[in-house]
């Protein structure tokens, strides 16, 4: 139904800077054997978070390919896109990894690869920056946006820590008593009352390791009733579920080695003040240019699909509210009810329902099996 063809396309680094000479940018695109419907350009998450869950085959994804030409490329500095894996290939190079360099690695792919034709810009989470960003400043490559579990601003960052409280309040609603036992499990993981437990001596367990994982399973609605699980457990002084995260990695989002934690944390650092709720992620805590396109929103003319997840913790359903009540009547917006971030992977059939009918394609039925 279409064929792939993936590659690089040389761009510069900084395009004001000649002298800073050209990377490799890494490309997919998809072609239907049929004619194509447009010209569709899939952002990544992270910032640098080149994910799997983009390129699966699942009915949304299929159901694109069959029907647009679908351009997916790895973020500078992650993937295939010239990685950064430490701060040591960083340093002297931050001013290249920015929201904007990014947007215009965008462009780059969009004149070269697709002739400059128009394009729909569909992007999660932080893919979502990047689309916008890119409509904003091209608004006559931009036929359609499509965004899903993102945000026009900041605050999911810079005031992280009333993010995380506003997730355990929302936890104890859900599960009336949660709060008390995260306190309790909390004092019981405190490492003077870990003497007695042999099983847990070896790993080095502090109070933040529970908030650690929290935090970590809050990407899906799994992972977020894991929480409880293992919260209760914790609260009551027993260890087996808290053990067993542990020894599978203790993430929801495995990793896949293409993600550069490096350029997030630059990123966030640097546009997102990450400093203001966590120093000690940044060494270089100055804001350089704040994410903020609210008060631009408005200009925005074209029809725009947003997506949220119900229990999304990470970048909660306000925050796009808050880009639909600003660009008025050109958005259709849409919350999946079993839902947190990861709103793709949670809920892929309502999900694709939602994205396709906006492109206006025909969703194809499965064939039926007959029953016994």
């Amino acid at each position: 139904m279409w064929q792939t063809v993936t590659g690089c396309l040389t761009v510069p680094w900084d395009r004001a800077d000649a002298s800073a000479g050209e990377f490799p940018l890494y490309f997919e695109i998809s072609e239907p054997s049929q004619p194509a419907l447009g010209n569709l350009v899939v952002l990544h998450g992270g910032p640098a978070y080149p994910r799997h869950h983009l390129q699966e085959r699942g009915p949304l994804w299929r159901g694109l390919r069959a029907h647009y030409r679908v351009l997916y490329f790895h973020q500078r500095g992650s993937g295939y896109s010239a990685r950064v894996a430490t701060r040591t290939e960083l340093e002297g190079r931050e001013h290249l990894f920015t929201l904007d360099h990014t947007v215009e690695d965008a462009r780059s792919l969009q004149l070269e690869l697709l002739g400059g034709a128009p394009v729909t810009l569909m992007g999660k989470s932080a893919g979502g920056f990047i689309a916008l960003l890119f409509a904003l400043r091209y608004p006559t490559a931009t036929e359609r946006l499509i965004l899903a579990a993102t945000t026009a601003q900041h605050e999911y960052i810079s005031q992280r820590q009333q993010v995380k409280e506003d997730y355990l309040q929302s936890l104890d609603i859900r599960y009336p008593g949660f709060l008390a036992e995260y306190r309790q499990a909390l004092t019981v993981l405190r490492p003077g009352l870990l003497s007695a437990v042999p099983a847990l001596q070896d790993l080095l367990l502090r109070v933040d390791v529970l908030e650690g994982v929290t935090f970590d399973l809050s990407y899906t609605l799994a992972g977020q009733f894991e929480t409880v699980a293992i919260t209760r457990d914790v609260a009551d002084s027993r260890f087996e579920l808290l053990l067993e995260r542990m020894a599978t990695g203790r993430k929801t989002l495995r990793s896949t080695g293409m993600e550069s934690l490096v350029i997030l944390n630059h990123i966030t650092c640097r546009e997102f003040a990450f400093a203001r709720s966590n120093p000690e992620a940044c060494q270089t805590p100055e804001v350089e240019s704040l994410y903020d396109v609210r008060e631009a929103l408005s200009g925005l003319a074209v029809p725009t699909l947003i997506l949220s997840g119900r229990f999304d913790p990470i970048l909660p359903p306000r925050f796009q509210q808050e880009i639909a009540e600003a660009m008025g009547e050109k958005v259709v917006c849409h919350t999946l009810e079993l839902s947190a971030h990861m709103l793709f992977q949670e809920q892929p059939e309502a999900s694709a329902q939602l994205v396709l009918e906006f492109l206006g394609i025909e969703r194809q039925q499965a064939a039926q099996t007959p029953a016994l």
